[in-house]
This record gives C-alpha cells, structure tokens and sequence, in this order.
C-alpha cells in the first residue's frame, strides 16, 4: 500500500509506492549530525518508486563527504524547514535512503547498522 509523506513545512511531499513493512536505524555520526538526532531511522528503498513533489523549489542537496565510508553521498532537504528528505549513495545509484519520519506511521526497525556507535544509554527493544 502506498503513502505519502511530507517535510515539516508541507513545501515538499513525498509519494512511495509501497511502504516497506520494516525501517531501518542508522547511528553513524553523519546521520546523527545532519538530523540533529541520537540516530536516524529510514527505510532502504527503490529511487524509481519514490515520487517527490516540490512545487516551491525547495528541495536542495549537499554532497557530503565526510562519510565512514570515505564515499561522497548526497543528502537531500527542504531549504525551508530543514526537514531531510532522503540520501542518496550517488547520483547514479538505483536505491535512496528515505527518511521514516516524513511519514506518519513508522513501523518497527528490522535492523541497525553503526551500532557501535549508538549511544550507551540508548535501547531499542527486540533490536
């Protein structure tokens, strides 16, 4: 079943065909910079089955190079919230990391990656 999602502001609106029955947690310190966050939870999904709708012009991006990985991902935003939208492994890449909470409904994380880099005092349960 498909869903819509939207930035904090409402200027951007993202359409996903389907939403995947699980979200997935990052703790990596790049994503817990850029939302502000002790980690971020997204979900891993197709690029072609995401729709955004930006009719302000308010969707820009970052190339973010200083990544774990040493590879430069670009980061997508709402220039008028802030609010992040997706990542992307490159401009070329098939796959977009969505962000979960443009969303209303977040459903449980299957799984997390950087966790050791998780906060101690951070517990999420059957993780």
């Amino acid at each position: 079943m498909g869903a819509e999602g939207r930035c904090n502001c409402g200027a951007i609106k993202v359409t996903i065909s389907e939403l995947p029955a699980q979200s997935l947690i990052c703790y990596c310190s790049n994503c817990r910079r850029a939302g502000s966050s002790a980690f971020s939870a997204n979900y891993f999904v197709e690029k072609a089955n995401v729709d955004v709708s930006d009719p302000k012009g308010a969707l820009k991006s970052y190339d973010d190079n200083d990544t774990k990985s040493g590879n430069t991902i670009i980061r997508e935003f709402c220039s008028i919230c802030g609010s992040g939208i997706m990542t992307l492994p490159s401009r070329e890449s098939p796959k977009a990391i969505l962000k979960a909470g443009l969303f209303d409904e977040i459903p449980p994380p299957a799984m997390q990656v950087f966790d050791h880099e998780k906060p101690a005092w951070l517990k999420i349960e059957k993780l």
